[in-house]
């Protein structure tokens, strides 16, 4: 599983904090590189970090998202209907889960977000560039550089999260 973690509220404290907690629930099996990107859709607020992390579990895809969840609550999430895309302190999504398709309550797999954002396929292809996308079959090093080059690329951090 693929999980992509950003922040735009004290950044690098907020993102080594969600890494801590990632790596006491699951087992870690790589982080990729941080990179800074521009707010989406809501464009009055910081620039975020963002990274992925790759973790393993025999836990059910709902049990997961609910863990994700804590973890935000635990580091101070505070969603604002107001402003869905506003600034957080942590946003933990699950964005692959090996070749798993399909809706979960409001969760789908793979996120549609790692086929139209450079900011989510990046750092997610940077973890394992040869993996296929479970629909499109491209490999994520392939749709990560495909949308670089329509796009506006993340720009990579020297300090990981």
């Amino acid at each position: 599983m693929v999980v992509l973690f950003g922040s735009n509220i004290e950044p690098r404290t907020n993102l080594r904090r969600a890494l801590a907690e990632l790596c006491a629930r699951f087992a870690v099996t790589a982080v990729s590189p941080a990179y800074l990107t521009a707010p989406v859709g809501d464009t009055e607020q910081p620039d975020f970090v963002n990274a992925a992390v790759a973790i393993e579990t025999d836990e059910e895809i709902d049990l997961v998202q609910s863990t994700l969840a804590e973890i935000e609550a635990a580091l101070g999430r505070s969603r604002d209907p107001g402003r869905p895309s506003g600034p957080r302190t942590v946003d933990l999504d699950l964005v692959l889960a090996g070749d798993t398709v399909g809706r979960f309550g409001r969760l789908a797999l793979p996120s549609p977000l790692l086929e139209r954002e450079a900011f989510v396929a990046v750092p997610v292809a940077d973890l394992d560039p040869g993996t296929r996308h479970p629909v499109s079959g491209e490999s994520l090093g392939e749709l990560a550089a495909r949308l670089v080059a329509t796009g506006v690329a993340p720009r990579r951090l020297e300090e990981e999260p």
